[in-house]
C-alpha cells in the first residue's frame, strides 16, 4: 500500500456488496401495484442509484401523476416501501453478499486499505449487520446527514472524510450510472461493476466474481505492487 497512489476503497452497497436491489426492486413495484401505476423495464432501468423519493416521483411521473400527492402524502408513501423493504433486510444473511466480495475484502483488509461504505441508504448499518460485515465496515456515511443523494457527490465526498483520505486517491466501486456519477463528481477513481458500460467510468469490471487488488490496479492503468 505504501507505493500505491490509491489510499483507500468507497463500496456502493447496493449490486456491489450485496444483492439486495432485488429487495427495493420488489417492495417498490408493490408500491406501484398499489397506485395502479403499470411497471415498466424504463423503471427497472431508472430506479438503481436513487433516493427513495425520487425513485417514487419518478414512478409517478411515467404516468403524469406527480402532482397528484401532497408532501405528508408522498413521505408516507416512501415510508410504507421503507417499511416493505426493511422486512426484506430482515430476512438477509451472508449469503447475500456477492461472489468474490468476501475474499476482495480479505484482500484489502490484509493489505491495512482503509474501507468505507459510501451508501444513501438509511438502512445501510442494518444490512451490512445481516450481511455480517460489520467488522469490515466501521465507516458507513450517515445518510440521513446528505444534503443531496447521487448523483451528486456528497456521499463519497462523506466517505472519503470517514477514511480521512483525498477522493482522489480512493477508488469508488459502483454498479449504476448514478453511482458513477456521483463518484467522478468527487473525484474519485471509479471502477463500474456492471457487464454493460457505464458512461464516465475510470474503467470497468464485469462482475464482483473478478474483483481482486491486482485487477483494480490493471483496469486503473496503475503498477501492481
Amino acid at each position: 500500500m505504501q507505493d500505491s497512489p490509491i489510499r483507500g476503497f468507497l463500496f456502493d452497497l447496493h449490486g456491489v456488496i450485496a444483492d439486495s436491489w432485488q429487495y427495493h426492486l420488489a417492495s417498490w413495484q408493490a408500491i406501484a401495484a398499489e397506485l395502479k401505476v403499470p411497471w415498466t423495464p424504463k423503471l427497472t432501468r431508472l430506479l438503481p442509484g436513487m433516493s427513495r423519493r425520487e425513485s417514487l416521483m419518478t414512478i409517478l411521473k411515467s404516468v403524469n401523476r406527480q402532482s397528484e400527492f401532497s408532501e405528508d402524502q408522498l413521505l408516507a408513501i416512501t415510508d410504507h416501501e421503507n417499511a416493505l423493504y426493511r422486512q426484506f433486510v430482515a430476512q438477509m444473511t451472508p449469503a447475500n453478499r456477492l461472489p468474490g466480495i468476501t475474499a476482495f475484502l480479505d484482500e484489502l483488509l490484509a493489505a491495512n486499505y482503509p474501507i468505507a461504505l459510501a451508501s444513501a441508504s438509511t438502512n445501510a448499518p442494518a444490512e451490512i449487520d445481516r450481511l455480517g460485515l460489520g467488522h469490515v465496515f466501521t465507516k458507513i456515511v450517515a445518510a440521513a446527514d446528505l444534503r443531496a443523494s447521487k448523483p451528486a457527490p456528497d456521499v463519497y465526498l462523506a466517505a472519503a472524510r470517514l477514511i480521512d483520505q483525498a477522493p482522489q486517491r480512493c477508488v469508488a466501486l459502483e454498479d449504476t450510472v448514478t453511482g458513477v456519477q456521483a463518484a467522478k463528481a468527487a473525484g474519485c477513481l471509479t471502477i463500474g461493476i456492471n457487464p454493460q458500460p457505464l458512461p464516465g467510468a475510470d474503467a470497468m469490471l464485469p462482475a464482483t466474481n473478478v474483483l481482486s487488488l491486482a485487477a483494480v490496479q490493471r483496469v486503473l492503468g496503475l503498477p501492481t505492487v
